[in-house]
């Protein structure tokens, strides 16, 4: 039997992602792990959408959107643009369209 001394350490080379690099994928994973969240981001796949009509596809109050909102965009996956009284929000990029794409089409094989 083999000890765990045994291991080769050559075999598991690989460049090391800087700490803070980890930190903001944790954040980006805490914000993606929760199914309402998830809900905004599929319904900003389609195009930009304001909070109201966020709040009335996604039958939740508005300043509950807004705080969801909130934390998707200090994730950096939201982006907001004001315009006159309006604001509206989208995916950051298409590195967040990806990911979600993605993530979606993994959790539904």
């Amino acid at each position: 039997m083999a000890s765990s001394t045994d291991c080769s350490h050559e075999a598991h080379e690989h460049q090391l992602v800087p700490r803070r690099t980890l930190e903001r994928a944790a954040a980006i994973g805490a914000a993606l792990g929760d199914v309402e969240r998830l809900h905004l981001l599929e319904l900003l796949l389609a195009g930009r959408h304001c909070v109201s009509e966020l709040a009335e596809e996604t039958q939740a109050a508005m300043p509950t959107v807004s705080q969801r909102l909130r934390l998707l965009t200090q994730a950096h996956l939201v982006h907001r643009t004001r315009e006159g009284r309006h604001v509206f929000y989208s995916l950051a990029d298409d590195h967040v369209r990806q990911l979600l794409r993605e993530l979606l089409t993994h959790a539904d094989e």
